[in-house]
């Protein structure tokens, strides 16, 4: 009995997925899920990020900038994905005291509330 009712349920959900507006409904569904997930994901990486820059910095070595060399070092130098869970790449922002991390979110947008950031201040004792 139970038995054919899982094999029902696993026929009406492969159906059911198989027909494309039921698959857009069930992934808008499940996006909210599906990106509290990934965000949890993020500053972990975020962190890494920081820690591999100031070991940079700490080896006399400039930061990468946004506009010349942040690209090559996410593909070449950091030691994860160059892209947030989103398919959006990391960007940096330098400022004269330190600088921030971040991923744009799931909107993709910079500068919105779902952005994920980490700032980093140089020790002024240097």
């Amino acid at each position: 009995m139970f038995g054919k009712l899982l094999l029902f349920l696993l026929i009406a959900f492969a159906v059911a997925v198989s027909i494309p507006k039921t698959r857009a409904m069930l992934g808008e569904e499940a996006a909210p899920i599906i990106n509290k997930y990934k965000a949890k994901i993020v500053p972990k990486r975020l962190d890494a990020m920081v820690d591999q820059l100031v070991v940079k910095v700490g080896r006399g070595e400039p930061l990468p900038s946004q506009k010349n060399a942040w690209a090559g070092w996410l593909h070449r130098d950091y030691s994860s994905d160059p892209e947030d869970p989103w398919g959006h790449f990391y960007y940096i922002e330098t400022q004269r005291d330190g600088f921030t991390v971040g991923s744009m979110g799931p909107d993709g947008k910079k500068g919105t509330a779902d952005d994920i950031t980490r700032r980093h201040r140089f020790d002024n004792n240097r």
